[in-house]
C-alpha cells in the first residue's frame, strides 16, 4: 500500500493537477464560508493584480530554487527596487527610465548576492538573510516615514492599457522557454539534481546560480513595476509579505523545495494564485491577520515535511 501511494505521489501527472486541485478546494470552501462574495468580479480582479506581483517574483525565484537554494531577500529586494523605480519616475517623469531603472536595480542587487555567495564561498540562504535586512533598512532609510505618490493619471493610464497583464504574460512566457527549452535551464536543473554529477560534466554551479539570479532579478525588477502600477504609491510597508508568498507559492505550485529535473518554471504561477486567494479568502471570513499569517506558516512547514526529501546516501539533491 505504501508503495503504490508512493507511485502516485511521483506521478507527474500527479504533481501537475494536485497544486490545481488544491485551488479548486480552496475556491470552493470560501465561496461557501463568504456565500458566494469570494467570486465576484471585483474580488476576482482583487486575487488576480496580487498574483501576479506574486508570480512574478516567484517564478523568477523558482530559477534559485531549481539550484537547490533558497533567497528570502526577493521580497525585500522587489520592495527597495519599487522605491527606487517610483523615485526615478518622480525625478524624470519617463516610463521608460523607470522601466530600465527596475529592471537594471532588480538584476544588480541580485548580482551582488551571487558573487558574494560564489567568491566568498557562502551559502546562498546565509547570503541573502543578511541582504533582506540591509535592503530593508535602506527602504526604511530612503523613505524614512513619507511615502512616494505617483500621479494618477499615469497609473490608470497604464492600467487601462493592460500593461501589467502584458508584462506579466511576457515574463512567464519567456521564463518558461528558457527554464524548459534552453542549455541554461538545463544547467540549472542538473546543477539542483545533483551537482557532483553536473560539475564532472563541466557544468559549474557558479554558472548556474548567477543565471538564476539574473533571472530572479528580472522578476523582482517586473514585479517592482507591477507594484507601482497597481498602487500607485510606496511606503515602508510595501511588499512586506511577499518574502513568506514566494515560497509559500513555489511549494503551494507544486515545485519541489530542493530544485532539480522535477522543478517547473509554471508551478509558481499556480501557487502564486492559491496563496492569493488563500490569503484573501481568510481575510474575508474574518481571521485576523495575525492568525493568517501564523496558519500560512504551518501550511508552509506542513507542505515542506509532506512533499519534500533529500537521499541519505548519495551526493544528490533527489531522491
Amino acid at each position: 500500500m505504501g508503495n503504490f501511494l508512493m507511485k502516485i505521489k511521483e506521478n507527474r501527472f500527479t504533481q501537475i493537477l494536485l497544486p490545481v486541485l488544491m485551488l479548486l478546494f480552496i475556491a470552493l470552501i470560501f465561496f461557501v464560508i463568504t456565500r458566494g462574495n469570494f467570486l465576484n468580479p471585483r474580488n476576482i480582479n482583487v486575487i488576480t493584480q496580487q498574483a501576479m506581483i506574486v508570480a512574478t517574483v516567484s517564478t523568477g525565484a523558482c530559477f534559485i530554487f531549481a539550484t537547490g537554494n533558497v533567497n528570502i531577500a526577493m521580497g525585500s529586494c522587489t520592495a527597495l527596487v519599487s522605491t527606487l523605480a517610483a523615485m526615478t519616475y518622480m525625478a524624470t517623469k519617463s516610463l521608460s527610465a523607470m522601466f530600465v531603472a527596475a529592471v537594471f536595480l532588480g538584476v544588480a542587487i541580485m548580482i551582488i548576492c551571487v558573487l558574494l555567495s560564489t567568491m566568498l564561498k557562502v551559502m546562498v540562504i546565509h547570503v541573502t538573510i543578511v541582504m533582506m535586512a540591509l535592503l530593508t533598512a535602506i527602504q526604511g532609510e530612503i523613505l524614512g516615514g513619507s511615502n512616494i505618490s505617483l500621479p494618477y493619471a499615469m497609473t490608470s493610464a497604464i492600467n487601462k492599457a493592460h500593461v501589467p497583464y502584458i508584462i506579466f504574460v511576457g515574463f512567464v512566457i519567456f521564463s518558461i522557454i528558457v527554464f524548459h527549452l534552453t542549455p541554461v535551464g538545463r544547467h540549472i536543473k542538473m546543477i539542483g539534481a545533483n551537482e557532483t554529477s553536473a560539475e564532472l560534466t563541466g557544468l559549474t554551479r557558479a554558472g548556474a546560480l548567477t543565471a538564476a539570479f539574473v533571472m530572479a532579478g528580472l522578476g523582482a525588477g517586473l514585479a517592482a513595476l507591477l507594484i507601482v502600477f497597481r498602487t500607485g504609491s510606496i511606503t515602508n510597508t510595501t511588499g512586506g509579505s511577499i518574502n513568506t508568498d514566494v515560497m509559500l507559492a513555489i511549494v503551494l505550485g507544486g515545485m519541489p523545495i530542493f530544485g532539480g529535473s522535477k522543478s517547473r518554471a509554471f508551478a509558481p504561477v499556480i501557487g502564486a494564485v492559491t496563496v492569493t486567494a488563500l490569503n484573501n479568502g481568510l481575510l474575508m471570513a474574518g481571521v485576523n491577520a495575525s492568525l493568517v499569517q501564523g496558519l500560512r506558516g504551518i501550511i508552509f512547514l506542513a507542505l515542506l515535511f509532506m512533499g519534500n526529501k533529500r537521499a541519505a546516501l548519495l551526493p544528490a539533491r533527489e531522491g
